[in-house]
């Protein structure tokens, strides 16, 4: 997967992390703010006016579920303490079943055993004025035409096959999805 992405599973503690932060509040603040400048944890503190000891703890929360990360920069305190800065993870996280969409596969199948008919459908058209060409010469133009018509739009056909496979999958995600299909 693409580094901008983190993609992350249904079953994977890291989906119930991100959703225990996004449901609080103070961390939603957090994020709003991290999102508009890179802070310390004391100038979030200050700029939200919370105490900084919960700020910590939801800075930390936010660091494990993927959403804050350290910013390269870093602030030294009047104490002389390198303090961290921390800024918004620049990345789209993807929380997703493990599961493919199973409607895909019967489609691919499906779009194959089409294009298979196709084919032999076209096959069969073409030995049929292969074997016209006995005929005399106003007869066998007739034959050709219908022939070179049939050959040219064999492209449509598989476009047509595409598409039907492609409504069939839809269908069966969707069949999936209302519970019909288990």
């Amino acid at each position: 997967m693409d580094k901008n992405f983190i993609n992350i599973d249904l079953d994977d503690p890291r989906a119930g992390l991100v959703a225990e932060a996004l449901s609080n509040k103070t961390c939603v603040k957090i994020l709003s703010t991290l999102a508009e400048h890179e802070l310390t944890a004391g100038d979030v503190s200050i700029k939200l006016g919370i105490p900084l000891n919960t700020t910590g703890y939801n800075i930390e929360k936010l660091m494990r579920a993927g959403l804050v990360e350290k910013s390269s920069n870093y602030f030294w305190s009047v104490k002389g303490k390198k303090t961290p800065v921390y800024k918004v993870v620049n990345k789209k996280i993807i929380i997703s079943p493990k599961k493919l969409h199973g409607g895909f596969i019967p489609a691919v199948i499906i779009t194959g055993v089409f294009a298979v008919f196709l084919r032999m459908y076209i096959n069969s058209k073409t030995l049929i004025a292969d074997n016209m060409l006995a005929l005399p010469a106003a007869e066998m133009v007739s034959a050709t035409s219908s022939n070179t018509s049939i050959l040219a739009l064999g492209w449509m056909w598989f476009v047509a096959g595409a598409l039907f496979s492609l409504l069939i999958a839809f269908v069966w995600d969707w069949l999936s999805y209302k519970g019909v299909l288990k």
